[in-house]
Parts: C-alpha cells; structure tokens; sequence
C-alpha cells in the first residue's frame, strides 16, 4: 500500500513538473511575442491591409487596415509580420508564394494565440477551419519571427 501510494505521489509530481515547464515555455513564447510587437511598433515600416484582406481576418469592415509591419523577402517567398494600428493587439503574421501568388494569413495577438486563418488561392481569399497542420505552420512562422524580432538572450 505504501508502495503504491509513493508510486502515486511520484506520478503526480512528475505531471505537476511537467504542466511548470509547459507553463513556463508559454510564458517565455508569449512574453518574446509581446516584445517583438513592441519593436515592431518602434522599428517598423508603415503600411496597409487591403480591404478584402483585413475584412476576412476580421479587422475591418471594407476598409483597409492601417498597419506597421516587418518584411523579408527571399527566393520567391514573402514572409511579413503586421501591427495592426486599429487595436495594436492584432498581429497578422503571412507568407506569400510569388511563383503562384498564393498567401497564408494568421491572425493572432500579443499573446502569440493562433485566432484565425486566411488563405488566398488565385487571388481569392477564404477564412479557414483551423487545422493541425494549420497551427504546426502558424508555430513554425511565429518562431521565425521571434527569432528575429525577440531572440532569446544567452
């Protein structure tokens, strides 16, 4: 009985670390969003979100988004994060396929959280039900900008 309580307790210790960690990894990712948005703000280059665009993220209503935004452009691939001026809590985050034209927008926030995401096929754009694969992409392009924006200090 005693054996099985300390088993217990090990366990529950274990998966209480563990929530920590993931808890503080949170943190830490959302504490490096809010600073980039932030240097963003600072650095950034004014700019605007089409009307369509900002309409389907959920920005406006037919009109364009004013927005401060950071660039990168390379090897047929466009890759942007945007301030939203309107809130400048909402974060577009997107990548452009020149050689098609394609686009993926994410909307999310200083948090980091994934709210909402657009995609442009031959120049149409629809809101999507959000995926797995959805929110692996939005990860893997939130980081990229992290990185940049807000790299961690050693």
């Amino acid at each position: 009985m005693a054996l099985v309580l300390l088993l217990l307790l090990a366990s529950l210790l274990a998966v209480n670390l563990s929530a920590q960690k993931a808890s503080s990894v949170n943190a830490q990712a959302s504490k490096r969003m809010a600073q980039a948005v932030d240097r963003t703000l600072k650095e950034g280059i004014q700019g605007k979100l089409p009307p369509h665009i900002s309409t389907l993220l959920g920005l406006t209503k037919d009109e364009e988004c004013p927005v401060v935004q950071g660039v990168i452009r390379s090897k047929g691939r466009v890759q942007g994060f945007d301030l939203s001026m309107l809130s400048k809590t909402d974060v577009v985050l997107f990548v452009v396929d020149e050689t098609t034209g394609n686009q993926v927008l994410y909307l999310t926030s200083k948090t980091g959280v994934l709210r909402r995401v657009v995609k442009v096929h031959a120049g149409e754009g629809q809101v999507q039900k959000i995926t797995a694969e959805d929110r692996k992409a939005f990860e893997t392009e939130k980081q990229f900008w992290l990185d940049r924006l807000a790299p961690v200090s050693r």
